[in-house]
This record gives structure tokens, sequence and C-alpha cells, in this order.
């Protein structure tokens, strides 16, 4: 297993800065910009009848170490925690007004903030992350067009980040700054689930501009719908988990840094299903497949960690405060 948080947040930012220093690059070299650190590598291959959460995402370097190195007493301030509101903006794609067309119920969009308020907060059995969700607008937009975010070409639809589709479904509906939840529900086919962008995207040379910000779902994915087993909706709290800069408790498989978080044990490959007792790395410690940031099914995940909830807060403080 890998070693054990430090009982004291200030102490794990001090380690974390000490590293960064004693590896700091040479003086002349050409930063690497935040948004160069980021690489998107399509979507896993998944079981039958199971769909990837979303696409994988792999990180050259942690962009958050830097920010720490550079800002060490507001990190161990973030560290210790306070609580956070973050306003939701949902943005609701639809071919037609019925639900089937992806006009979800508001039952659904009060549920799904629900989930997220209750994930997040522990209630579900894991830590306390700090951060609750007020759902502050909800709008419709009938376009068949945009209701899909895949396009079909050869007959074979394909996923595109960073679409002609996705930037003026955004560029249109993006709402307040970087610290609002921007959430766009529509049908992603079974091919993923949802995606999001990690803060760090958004700053430094070669940014993303700003509106490209949030969370995309399939519509499916949230209470009250019937599209188990990702029907209880799970998919946004693993999204909303990006959005606040925590990787896939798979990362980097078996070999260090993982998924930089001291008290996940290392994953080799996502876990699709509720696989108790899976075990894919020799490092001690079974595969967190309870974890938000995992694949497993809606039913079989239910926590974050304190590291996560430190990493979430610092990242907040570095990125959307």
């Amino acid at each position: 297993m890998r070693p054990p948080a430090r009982s004291r947040s200030v102490l794990i930012v001090l380690s974390i800065v000490a590293a960064i220093v004693a590896t700091a690059p040479i003086a002349g070299a050409r930063r690497i910009s935040d948004a160069e650190c980021i690489t998107y590598e399509g979507i896993a291959d998944a079981p039958k009848g199971k769909i990837p959460r979303d696409d994988l995402v792999t990180l050259r370097r942690d962009p958050l170490k830097r920010w720490i190195a550079r800002h060490p007493s507001q990190a161990a301030a973030a560290a210790r925690g306070a609580v956070v509101t973050i306003p939701v903006a949902f943005h609701v794609l639809r071919k037609d007004t019925s639900v089937a067309g992806g006009n979800a119920p508001m039952t659904w969009i009060e549920a799904q903030v629900d989930v997220l308020n209750e994930s997040f907060s522990g209630a579900t059995g894991g830590v306390d992350t700090g951060f609750r969700f007020e759902l502050e607008s909800v709008d419709r937009t009938t376009k068949a067009s945009w209701f899909k975010f895949f396009y079909a070409q050869g007959g074979t639809p394909r996923f595109f980040r960073g679409s002609h589709k996705e930037i003026q479904i955004k560029r249109s509906l993006h709402e307040g700054g970087r610290d609002t939840l921007n959430v766009y529900t529509g049908a992603l086919g079974k091919f993923l689930l949802g995606w999001a962008y990690y803060p760090s995207s958004f700053v430094g040379e070669g940014a993303l501009p700003r509106f490209f910000d949030g969370v995309v779902i399939d519509y499916r994915t949230m209470p009250g719908s019937d599209y188990g087993p990702y029907d209880e909706g799970d998919t946004l709290t693993h999204e909303v988990g990006h959005w606040l800069e925590l990787l896939h408790t798979f990362q980097n498989g078996c070999e260090s840094p993982g998924d930089l978080i001291a008290d996940t044990p290392y994953e080799a490959s996502p876990a699709f299903g509720c696989p108790e007792g899976r075990d894919t790395c020799a490092a001690p410690g079974e595969d967190p497949i309870t974890n938000f940031m995992d694949y497993s099914d809606d039913a079989c995940m239910f926590e974050f960690t304190e590291d996560q909830a430190e990493r979430a807060a610092v990242a907040w403080a570095a990125y959307r405060a």
C-alpha cells in the first residue's frame, strides 16, 4: 500500500513543496504550460454491457504541485478546509420536449444536485470534502443537432472532445465565472457517460478558452431515469471530481505516482461492475472500486478519501477561488 497520508495538512503541503524544489527545472529552460501537461487519449475498452465514465487523460506533470510551490501558505490554508458552496448552472439539450428526447424533468435535476451534496459531504460513507452545491439556473435548448454530442462518420460514431459542436454549445450557453459549475446534459450514445476538463486546463500559456469549462453527462445518468447500472447520479459526481482536479484511481496503473493520492491503493485498470476483492497491483491494498473516481457501477461507488478532499480543496484555491 502507498505510504499513509500525513496527519496534518501543512506537512503534506510542505513535503510536496520540498519535492518540487528538489526537481525544479534549470534556469532558462522553457516552462511547460498547464495546458500542455494534459493529454486526452481516447476511451477505455469496457466489458459487454458496461460503459466507460469518460475518456482517458494523462498528466505529464502535475500543475497543482507547481502552484503549491509558489503559494505554500495559501495551499496550507486551503488544505485545512472550509466549506465552499458552488453555484450550479444546468444546460438541458433536447431534440424535443419529451423525456426520451432529452427533456430531463426538474425532479431529476434536483435529485442530481442532492446526489452531489450527499457524495461530497460524506453522507454516503466517504469523508466530507467540504464542498456543497446549490442549483442556480436551468435552461433548455431544443436543437436536435446539439442533443447528440457524437458525430457519425462512416457509420461509426466517434467521440470528439473539443469538437465544433461542443464549441458551439458551450460558447452559447456557458454561464458565470470559474467558480460556477456548468453542467450540460445530452445523449452520448453507449460509448461513454460524460467528460470534464481539469481546472488547470484554463490557466497559463496555451490555456483553453473559459467557455469550455464544465461537465458533460448523458441525461440518462441522472436519478429518476432508467439507465441502470448508471442512473443513480454518480457520473456527475465522478466528473465534478475531475472538475476539482482529481484523477482516476487507475491513473498510471501500478506505477508511481499513481493518481497522486496517498490513501488510494494502486490500480492497474478501471473497474467495471462491482468486483469485490479485485487486486490488480502487487503493492498492498485492494483496488479502490468504491471510490467515485473509478469506473464501477453507481451502486458500488460511495466515497472520496481524505487526500482527495485535500487535493480538491487546494485545487479550488489555485484555480477557482
